[in-house]
């Protein structure tokens, strides 16, 4: 569910960059990163986790990251 929110909002924000990383396979990255549940959106001082990342959510962490 997230990452197709994440696919349809990201045209409307070129300046966003994302990564994905999966978390089994890269268990030491993701516990530095600081990831405890999944998804997880992580930027440089921060992120926006949750079981259930709505689109609405989605986009207001890419404006805040954006202003």
């Amino acid at each position: 569910m997230a990452s197709r929110s994440i696919n349809e909002l990201l045209p409307d924000y070129p300046e966003i960059q994302v990564e994905r990383v999966e978390y089994l396979t890269n268990l030491k990255r993701a516990r530095r990163e600081g990831v405890r549940t999944i998804p997880t959106l992580v930027e440089e001082g921060g992120g926006l986790q949750g079981f259930y990342l709505t689109k609405a959510r989605i986009r207001a962490y890419f404006d805040d990251l954006t202003s």
